[in-house]
């Protein structure tokens, strides 16, 4: 089983790399829900943690549909981040209908060259999640991000047929705390925390290296 960590910042990175975490999402702006970060930022990233660092690509927080300008900017930072070192990408587009923009996403696949690619929390805005996997599985996306619905503590029998679906790797984020860990292990093999290791839960206090290693132990 795996851990994924939310980094926040390059302190977030050499911490977490300190830990029994596997894996680090990287974003700013964490209290809209996670932007693209920094360029030179990402570059160092790249250069400073001994594990896998996947790397939020995403304009804005206003909604997961884009402009043909943020599309753009989009187009331009996988291209950067593909010259650098980090293990993958993570990213989300979607109509306002609710399904895949299959084309968008397939570009920017192919200008991420041999990075993974997680689809990120978009997926709970989709009409059908199951028909879904397919079509992410068909554009090569390895991993999907999600609380199944909006609360992840309702959404444990969604969690349950994704995952059952044995099409993507399912990484249940959004909602994952020690509270409800134990029973999120016994549905999927990879898990992705956020404020639940931090000092007090809030993003604007320090990670907190302890409570990952505690986390961790409960994926053992």
């Amino acid at each position: 089983m795996k851990l994924e960590v939310i980094a926040k910042d390059l302190q977030d990175i050499i911490e977490i790399n300190k830990s029994t975490a596997d894996r680090i999402e990287f974003c700013s702006e964490l209290e809209v829900g996670g932007l693209t970060p920094d360029r030179k930022d990402i570059i160092k990233a790249g250069e400073i943690s001994k594990l896998p660092v996947n790397v939020m690509l995403r304009p804005t927080a206003r909604d997961f549909y884009y402009t043909d300008a943020e599309f753009e900017q989009m187009v331009e930072d996988a291209k950067f981040i593909d010259q650098t070192k980090v293990a993958g990408v993570v990213v989300g587009i979607i109509t306002p209908n609710g399904e895949i923009n299959v084309e968008r996403m397939k570009k920017i696949i192919a200008l991420v060259g041999n990075k993974t690619i997680t689809f990120h929390k978009a997926f709970e805005q989709l009409k059908d999640p199951i028909k879904s996997l397919s079509i992410l599985k068909e554009l090569g996306v390895k991993t999907v991000l999600t609380s199944g619905k909006l609360n992840i503590n309702e959404s444990f029998d969604l969690l349950k047929d994704l995952t059952n679906q044995k099409q993507i790797i399912i990484l249940a984020g959004g909602g994952v705390d020690f509270s409800n860990i134990n029973k999120i292990v016994s549905i999927v093999n990879e898990v992705h925390v956020g404020t639940a290791v931090r000092e007090s839960k809030s993003w604007n206090v320090p990670i907190s290296i302890a409570k990952i290693n505690e986390m961790k132990k409960h994926l053992l």
